[in-house]
């Protein structure tokens, strides 16, 4: 009978699925990034640009056409797929080792009777209680916690890989700084390099900025990795009572269009139902971007600062409607669930792979 896996096959097959499915999907998320960006940043630096109205929005389909002209679609790829490489590492270990986890103080408190919680040690007593009684509920605890989690250790990387995303270097011929002209030859600092500069210049707290804002989209991962585990659960489970004669070891993998048709449903869940969240971080980051341009033009806009995401959010559905609150979405949708897709297909096949690897001959 096969065993299962050790959580460190499941967090190498899912860092190596984060990294192809980014790296398939970056120009994407740049192209969302650029157009999350204010239209006095989004200007090319290019003369024949130059005559265009600068308050005219620019589409998707100009936004990739101006960053294939500057051969700029994978500029900060390999920040960001370091990132998730690490992310999606700690996601997938952390994620098994916490289930595992669970299930083994479930089983310790299950043990026992209600007669005799009184006499177990505190931390089991406390452990009979919180924990869900069901297997949905202690998936749907473990994929909090690893969100969480993840949040607090990665939002540093998170942070460094946007910076550099967001970043439009100067040809070299406008830069006067001897020293700014160097960095330009040697090309984009590297992950580690923003990140150092961040904490040089404006204090290592600001590496964990927008901290609060990951925590409420933590719903998202979460909402995703749980739907996917239950769904896989019930698939492979079929599966083995379908060869519960014994003629076939049980199944622990899914097929690669099971990985990717389950990928791509749980992450549509989890995009419309966290939409709204997202795009409430996008639109507080951008008024501050904004507030701090009419501060250097001197532009007197009567802009204000969001109070917090409830605010941004009831602003934004006063003014426009419900509909409002799911603007851009189908553009996200394309990105993430075909990413997502790819990053469970990956995970899959390469758990297969690692399952055979390390099976004991």
């Amino acid at each position: 009978m096969a065993k299962k896996l050790p959580p460190t096959a499941h967090a190498v097959a899912g860092a190596v699925g984060g990294a192809f499915g980014t790296l398939l999907f970056y120009p994407l998320e740049l192209l969302r990034v650029e157009m999350q960006k204010n239209p006095s940043q989004q200007q090319d630096d290019d003369s024949e640009n130059n005559t265009k109205d600068e308050k005219e929005p620019e589409t998707n389909l100009e936004c990739f056409i101006r960053l294939y002209k500057k051969q700029a679609l994978y500029r900060g790829a390999s920040s960001m797929v370091t990132t998730m490489l690490i992310s999606s590492y700690i996601t997938f270990f952390a994620l098994e080792a916490i289930r595992r986890r669970m299930a083994t103080l479930k089983q310790t408190s299950q043990h026992h009777n209600l007669r005799q919680v009184q006499h177990l040690q505190n931390h089991i007593k406390f452990l009979h209680y919180i924990l869900p009684k069901s297997k949905m509920g202690s998936s749907l605890l473990a994929s909090t916690v690893t969100g969480i989690l993840n949040v607090f250790l990665t939002t540093p990387l998170w942070n460094g890989t946007r910076r550099i995303m967001e970043s439009d270097p100067q040809p070299q011929a406008c830069i006067d700084d001897e020293k700014q002209q160097q960095q330009l030859r040697r090309g984009e600092p590297n992950l580690w390099e923003m990140m150092y500069q961040i904490a040089n210049k404006e204090g290592i707290l600001e590496l964990w900025h927008g901290t609060f804002s990951s925590l409420l989209l933590v719903s998202n991962p979460a909402i995703q990795y749980f739907l996917y585990e239950q769904i896989r659960v019930w698939v492979l489970g079929i599966k083995n009572r379908r060869d519960s004669s014994g003629e076939r070891a049980p199944s622990l993998q899914l097929t690669v269009m099971e990985a990717f048709v389950f990928g791509a449903l749980s992450k549509t869940v989890a995009t419309v139902v966290t939409y709204p969240l997202q795009l409430g971080q996008v639109l507080i980051r951008r008024r501050k971007n904004e507030l701090q341009d009419t501060e250097h033009i001197g532009d007197d806009q009567n802009l204000k600062e969001y109070a917090g995401m409830i605010d941004c959010l009831y602003q934004q559905f006063t003014l426009s409607g419900f509909n409002s609150l799911f603007m851009g979405m189908s553009s996200k949708l394309v990105q993430t669930v075909g990413q997502a897709s790819f990053i469970f297909v990956t995970y899959e096949q390469m758990l297969a792979l690692v399952g055979k690897v390390i099976e004991p001959r």
